[in-house]
């Protein structure tokens, strides 16, 4: 698989995000899942799931974080830049890192494919000292469940008739993609590509629960 970024940068990466998350939450008082939603609204997530090297490797944690919050129309509180490497909240902040780039998944991705932060965060205690395998398995669990294909099509409000109509796949193929009887990660690129321009999505979107897989 080709990641968005090589290993080399991938320390720096779950070493931010972790920092950026305890320090909103825990210096600064800032609610976990609110703050992680402005993360993914603010273009900062997007930024280094793109691996642009301004936020990749060139900020802080803690200029993350107000990064996000100056973009979202919030304020942090000039606090005291700790940082604790064994809270939850640091964890789970290197741990989404770890997983975006592993699974090769942007983060937004990554919450509406069913791994969202408060979700991650209650696995802590269980999965913190384990390897960080066991993790990507929690992961890849949660994205084989979710069906991105229907999700997006019943989103964009069109029946498996429509859709197939449209993007010139046959009724059969659409049901048997939903229904998880036939892989798109293993369909033609016309087929996917065609589904694409139908739903207005990227090709990844609609093949979550191919990845993660080497």
């Amino acid at each position: 698989m080709i990641r968005a970024y090589d290993i080399a940068y991938l320390d720096d990466a779950m070493a931010s995000v972790g920092a950026m998350l305890d320090y909103a939450v825990n210096s600064c008082g800032e609610p976990l899942e609110l703050f992680w939603n402005r993360f993914l609204a603010s273009g900062v997530a997007s930024s280094l799931s793109r691996a642009n090297p301004k936020y990749l490797a060139g900020m802080s944690g803690v200029e993350l974080a107000h990064t996000v919050a100056d973009r979202t129309g919030a304020s942090l509180p000039d606090a005291e830049p700790f940082i604790d490497m064994g809270s939850p909240e640091y964890w789970t902040g290197w741990a989404m890192a770890y997983l975006a780039w592993y699974l090769d998944i942007d983060y937004g991705s990554l919450a509406s494919g069913g791994i969202g932060v408060t979700d991650l965060y209650k696995r802590y205690p269980t999965l913190h000292e384990a390897d960080l395998s066991k993790t990507v398995r929690f992961a890849q669990g949660r994205l084989a469940k979710d069906n991105p294909l229907k999700r997006i099509r019943e989103n964009a409000g069109l029946t498996q008739m429509q859709l197939a109509a449209l993007s010139g796949n046959s009724l059969r193929s659409i049901r048997g993609y939903e229904q998880g009887q036939r892989s798109l990660g293993k369909a033609s690129t016309e087929s996917v590509l065609s589904l694409c321009r139908v739903l207005g999505c990227r090709t990844e979107d609609l093949t979550l629960h191919a990845l993660g897989t080497d």
